[in-house]
């Protein structure tokens, strides 16, 4: 696991495309902890579309963070009654983001809402309350944001973990995932309401609950990867999750170092 900066001396530039909404001081602390702690610089990003470009150009990773539900209108449908607050704004910086990051080969990691926007980017559409499902009526889910709240007051404090909704996961073999976390199932936190329907084009599902909700999704062959459950808290209830933070980190630390090489960057 790379733990530091690189060789250079400069850790990689990561993008953080976060909520302006509902997290307090934690916007600026649960998801930057672990990225910092591998050895990459976390910046949060300006939710402007005009600033996508020259974000890019100068980022090594891009990171899409948890938040908001996404509005069903962007990927076809009507609300329901069970879809929760949305995020307009960032609904369309993100969707005119990730296209733009996939064009330019960027590393990028995404959880909660990260990978169901990853998800509707591409294609995919999502199903907008797991208990609108028969199949997933069952599934553990955390409605009002009860068990978040705590969760979020011990991650600023470090203090011991509230207990929270959890189930376990199946992961493929041959995945990035797999290979990050060498097994090939873990227990997972379950703050979600919404769940992958249809996934986006050339997405591969790569860990699944018992009941058949998608847990994480990549992009093969391309340094992508996302996942459902809230991955900045599950590393500190398990610490081989971090290894998924520092997999990005080099791969990020790897963008960089191609981007010298082609004289992408300055010296």
């Amino acid at each position: 696991m790379t733990s530091g900066p690189d060789q250079a001396g400069a850790r990689p530039l990561l993008g953080v495309s976060a909520s302006m909404h509902d997290f307090g001081d934690y916007g600026g602390v649960g998801v930057q902890r672990p990225l910092l702690e591998c050895g990459a610089l976390p910046l949060t990003l300006p939710q402007l579309e005009e600033a996508i470009a020259p974000a890019l150009d100068a980022l090594d990773g891009l990171v899409l963070a948890g938040g908001r539900d996404i509005d069903p209108s962007r990927y076809g449908e009507q609300p329901d009654r069970l879809l929760a607050a949305t995020e307009p704004q960032r609904d369309g910086f993100e969707l005119a983001l990730v296209p733009a990051a996939l064009e330019r080969g960027l590393p990028i990691l995404g959880f909660c809402r990260g990978m169901q926007v990853l998800n509707v980017a591409l294609g995919g559409t999502l199903v907008q309350d797991v208990r609108l499902s028969e199949r997933w009526r069952e599934h553990p889910t955390d409605p009002g944001w009860t068990a978040w709240k705590r969760m979020e007051r011990s991650s600023l404090a470090l203090g011991e973990i509230p207990p929270h909704p959890r189930h376990p996961i199946a992961i493929a073999d041959g995945s990035v995932l797999r290979h990050v976390l060498g097994a090939e199932q873990a227990s997972v936190d379950s703050f979600h309401h919404q769940a992958i329907a249809r996934l986006g084009t050339g997405l591969q599902a790569t860990a699944t609950a018992p009941d058949g909700v998608i847990e994480a999704v990549e992009l093969p062959g391309r340094p992508v990867l996302a996942v459902q459950w809230e991955l900045q808290e599950e590393w500190r209830i398990d610490r081989r999750f971090l290894a998924v933070f520092a997999w990005f980190v080099d791969a990020a630390r790897e963008h960089r170092r191609l981007r010298y090489k082609s004289g992408g960057l300055a010296a």
